[in-house]
């Protein structure tokens, strides 16, 4: 498994300073956000190819690309319209690929049935277009796609290259049993997002309430050796460069245990 770095944990930094800090934290992989960091590639500052330029001089290779999610909607409308929505999910994917990406995160919409038909048929029909290429479909408190419940009425029903981004906060958050959840779907996990983060409460990494050591074996019996993407939000105790890397060092720790 590898690490990577993630953008939450200075979610104001464009991407130059972005880099910078992932670097001084001892990762040579970052995660970006289409949405909710200054480092988006969207940024009115920035350009694919000067993305991909920055990463290249700083050395960094980018490992993910959150994208919009498939909610089944019209952006800021309540109006249900899963063409439209499924052609912005299609351009950011095709950003993502411009990024030299094979796959992209998203997620789902409201906690609905009409919502759940939408998912369904949104990863599907998103996949048969787009050939070669993969969807993380991530947990987030709230979302139709909340927890192990949400995702056995979801996986058995979506083309295989659709794959699991378990993101333990959010687990956490909905209050949710992590080691359940990565039991039960071993074998479909295409990413991890680390957080020992319980819902607005900030802890330093190692001491929330996330058994790391016991979701790192469960992935290694299940063979797995993706991504595991370290995230740090609303950090108050150190600077950003110095928490990442002693989160950082934390896990590389577990995983040579």
């Amino acid at each position: 498994m590898n690490l990577s770095f993630s953008t939450t944990v200075c979610p104001k930094a464009e991407l130059p300073e972005a880099l910078e800090i992932c670097t001084a934290a001892g990762f040579d992989t970052i995660e970006l956000f289409r949405t909710w960091t200054e480092s988006s590639p969207v940024h009115d500052n920035t350009s694919v190819p000067m993305v991909r330029d920055r990463l290249d001089t700083a050395g960094v290779a980018l490992s993910g690309l959150n994208i919009r999610n498939i909610t089944g909607r019209k952006a800021d409308s309540d109006e249900r319209n899963l063409g439209y929505n499924l052609r912005q999910v299609t351009w950011d994917i095709h950003l993502a690929r411009a990024l030299r990406l094979s796959s992209a995160n998203t997620k789902g919409g409201e906690r609905t049935d009409e919502a759940l038909e939408d998912l369904i048929e949104g990863i599907n029909t998103t996949l048969e277009r787009i050939e070669g290429f993969t969807l993380n479909l991530g947990n987030h408190a709230g979302n139709r796609l909340e927890g192990l419940e949400d995702f056995k009425a979801v996986m058995p029903n979506v083309d295989e290259r659709a794959k699991i981004l378990l993101d333990t906060g959010h687990l956490l958050t909905a209050g949710e049993d992590i080691l359940a959840f990565a039991e039960t779907f071993a074998d479909r996990i295409g990413l991890v997002h680390l957080r020992d983060q319980k819902g607005e409460v900030p802890v330093p990494f190692g001491q929330g309430d996330l058994p790391f050591q016991d979701l790192i074996s469960i992935l290694k019996n299940a063979g797995y050796d993706g991504t595991l993407v370290v995230e740090l939000e609303k950090v108050t105790w150190g600077e950003p460069a110095a928490s990442a890397s002693e989160a950082r060092e934390y896990v590389e720790n577990l995983l040579s245990a």
